[in-house]
């Protein structure tokens, strides 16, 4: 075997070791933007279901007057304080 045939072998060794490397990183970047748009697929889900609930949660009553909470006001004298018993 010559050292132009050797050499020849190894050169093609080399780009196929360089076409297989390449290879690997486009398959793992594919693998990557799959992954990346799958999580926000799912985080997406998550913020729509959250504001869809929120929409349709029915709301809580303002409690006027519950027992124990003062009422504050101002006049022109200064602030009046009421209890919500009358």
């Amino acid at each position: 075997m010559t050292a132009n045939a050797a050499d020849f072998g190894s050169a093609a060794l080399s780009a196929f070791m360089r076409a297989v490397g390449l290879m690997v990183l486009a398959v793992g970047a594919a693998l990557a933007l799959v992954f990346a748009f799958a999580a926000a697929a799912v985080v997406g889900v998550m913020v729509a279901g959250a504001a869809l609930a929120i929409r349709l949660w029915p709301r809580r009553r303002a409690v006027v007057g519950a027992d124990g909470v003062l009422e504050a006001r101002q006049t022109p004298n200064g602030w009046v304080v009421e209890t919500s018993r009358k």
